[in-house]
């Protein structure tokens, strides 16, 4: 029971730091945290760095996360992730923008690549990844 509990402390301490760390002070940060939680299979991690709800249930996420983690296995992980564009949606003169889409390209390891585009919101003060899937 004693190492339960010092696991799950520890597992809880190393949430908050992580978290902390990786206070996303950029769109392009957010989504290079995003791309590499996935690709470790670290969903807990990548959900982290989501809008989705505490209350929501993640096992949708879960899934999709779990399916890209395998194509990205099939082609050896991943060399390397280059943010391509940052760009921010338009916002009255004056405003700090909210929402951006960043454009990264995904080298594999077999040598392939693949664009992705990640739609990101300003959230309490975070950049996050806008997990909602209604709205794609």
């Amino acid at each position: 029971m004693k190492q339960i509990l010092h696991t799950v402390i520890v597992a809880a301490l190393a949430f908050v730091v992580f978290v902390g760390c990786a206070a996303t002070s950029s769109p392009r940060k957010v989504a290079r945290h995003f791309y590499k939680a996935i690709a470790e299979a670290d969903y807990e991690r990548a959900l982290s760095l989501t809008t989705l709800d505490a209350d929501a249930d993640p096992e949708i996420y879960y899934a999709i996360m779990q399916k890209v983690n395998t194509s990205i296995v099939e082609k050896g992980g991943i060399e390397k992730l280059e943010v391509v564009s940052e760009e921010y949606a338009p916002v009255e003169e004056g405003e700090e923008p909210t929402e951006a889409t960043v454009a990264v390209e995904v080298v594999y390891a077999d040598g392939t690549t693949q664009d992705e585009f990640c739609d990101v919101v300003l959230t309490d003060g975070k950049w996050l990844v806008d997990a909602n899937l209604d709205s794609k």
